[in-house]
C-alpha cells in the first residue's frame, strides 16, 4: 500500500507502467528521437487544513498514544518544523518519510512529479524541485482531489473534459497522446494507494460527465492499441 501523493507511490506507479501490456502496446515509439516525458503536477495540497489525526492510520501505526495525543492536532504544514529529529527517530519509517518529504518535496504546495517515457516503457521517476527542472513533453495540472479522483477510476479525458485537468503539450492532441493520457490515469488506478488526504465528495454532474466518456474512452484506447499491435506485426515482415 504506497501513500498517494509521496515518493513511495510514485515508485510503485513506475512499476505498473512497466508491467502493462497496454501501455507497452500504445507506447510504441512514444518518446523514440525526441521528448515523450510528462510532468505530473499535483496542486494545493490541503497542509494547513489537515491534522496528523486526519491521517491513514498506518501512517503512524506503532507511535505510542501519549506521542500520538501530542500531535494529533498539529497541521501537515506545520509538522516539519514542530516535530524535530529527536522525536522523528522513534516513529516507523513510514512516518519518518513523510515528514522529510512534507520538508523537501513540497513547493508552494503543489508537488512536481517527473515521469520518464520512452517506447511504452518509464526508465524513471522523480519528484522535483520545480516546474522547470526537466524539459518535457507534456505538463499535466490537477488539484490533489482531482488526481485522487483518477486514482479512484476516473478517466482522465473525463477530467480534461470537465475543466479540472489541464493539458499542456508540444504537439497536439493527437489519437495516441490522448490514449497515453487515458492509459496513464488507467495505470495510476491500478496502484494499490492510500490517500493522505480525505476526498470529497463529486458533484452528480461529474459523475454523469465520467459514464458519458468512460466507454468511448475504453474503446478509443482498444482501437489504438489494435493499431499498434497490427502496425508491430506488419513490421516483421
Amino acid at each position: 500500500m504506497s501513500l498517494f501523493p509521496t515518493r513511495q507511490w510514485l515508485d510503485a506507479y513506475r512499476r505498473e507502467i512497466n508491467e502493462s501490456a497496454a501501455f507497452d502496446d500504445v507506447g510504441v515509439g512514444w518518446g523514440v528521437g525526441s521528448n515523450g516525458d510528462v510532468l505530473i503536477v499535483v496542486e494545493d495540497l490541503p497542509l494547513s487544513e489537515t491534522r496528523i489525526g486526519d491521517l491513514p492510520p498506518l501512517v503512524f501505526e506503532g507511535v505510542p498514544e501519549k506521542v500520538r495525543n501530542d500531535i494529533d492536532d498539529v497541521t501537515l504544514d506545520e509538522a516539519p518544523d514542530l516535530i524535530d529529529d529527536g522525536v522523528r527517530e522513534h516513529f516507523p519509517p513510514v512516518s519518518q518519510d513523510l515528514l522529510n518529504q512534507l520538508e523537501h518535496c513540497v513547493v508552494d504546495g503543489n508537488i512536481y512529479c517527473y515521469i520518464g517515457l520512452e517506447n511504452g516503457k518509464c526508465p524513471n521517476v522523480e519528484i522535483l524541485d520545480g516546474p522547470d527542472e526537466r524539459e518535457v513533453n507534456a505538463v499535466l495540472e490537477a488539484s490533489w482531489d482531482v488526481w485522487q479522483a483518477i486514482i479512484d477510476g476516473r478517466p482522465a479525458t473525463s477530467a480534461v473534459l470537465g475543466g479540472d485537468l489541464s493539458v499542456d503539450t508540444d504537439g497536439p492532441l493527437g489519437p495516441q497522446t490522448l490514449t497515453m493520457l487515458q492509459l496513464l490515469g488507467d495505470v495510476a488506478a491500478d496502484v494499490e494507494t492510500a490517500f493522505l488526504f480525505e476526498q470529497s465528495r463529486r458533484s452528480m454532474p461529474d459523475l454523469v460527465l465520467d459514464e458519458a466518456v468512460r466507454q468511448p474512452a475504453a474503446f478509443q484506447k482498444l482501437a489504438y492499441r489494435q493499431a499498434a499491435l497490427t502496425s508491430r506485426l506488419f513490421s516483421v515482415f
